[in-house]
C-alpha cells in the first residue's frame, strides 16, 4: 500500500494505492493523523486503487473521521468499488462517512 497525498485548495486528497491490511495499518494511521495535526481537516479519502479494505483499516477512517469532526472539519470517501460500498452499507457506516462516486463530487460535496 502505498500512500499519495494532493492538495486540493483546502481540501486534502489522500489517495490509497493498493490494499488496506494489517501489516499496513500503522502506516495509514500514522499519515492521516500527521495530516490532521498538520492542520488538514477536510479530507477525501480516494478508494480507487483500493480492492480489500480490513476491518482494521475502516476502524482507522472511522477514528479519522471522529477526530476531524470534533475539530470541525469532515472526512469523505471518493471511488469505492462495489465490494468496499457494500461493507459501508452492511456495517451502517454509510450513514455515518458519505461516499462519491467520482472525486469531484466528494470536493464539491464541502461547499
Amino acid at each position: 500500500m502505498k500512500l499519495i497525498i494532493h492538495e486540493l485548495g483546502e481540501i486534502t486528497e489522500v489517495i490509497i494505492d493498493g490494499n488496506v491490511l494489517q501489516e499496513n495499518i500503522a502506516v495509514l494511521r500514522t499519515r492521516l493523523h500527521d495530516l490532521v495535526d498538520n492542520g488538514k481537516h477536510k479530507l477525501v479519502i480516494n478508494l480507487v486503487a483500493v480492492n480489500y479494505l480490513s476491518s482494521m483499516g475502516l476502524a482507522v477512517i472511522v477514528d479519522i473521521k471522529n477526530r476531524v469532526s470534533e475539530l470541525k472539519g469532515d472526512l469523505k470517501l471518493a471511488l469505492a468499488n462495489h465490494l468496499i460500498s457494500n461493507l459501508l452499507v452492511i456495517t451502517n457506516l454509510h450513514k455515518k462517512i458519505e461516499s462519491f462516486d467520482t472525486l469531484e463530487e466528494a470536493v464539491k460535496s464541502f461547499s
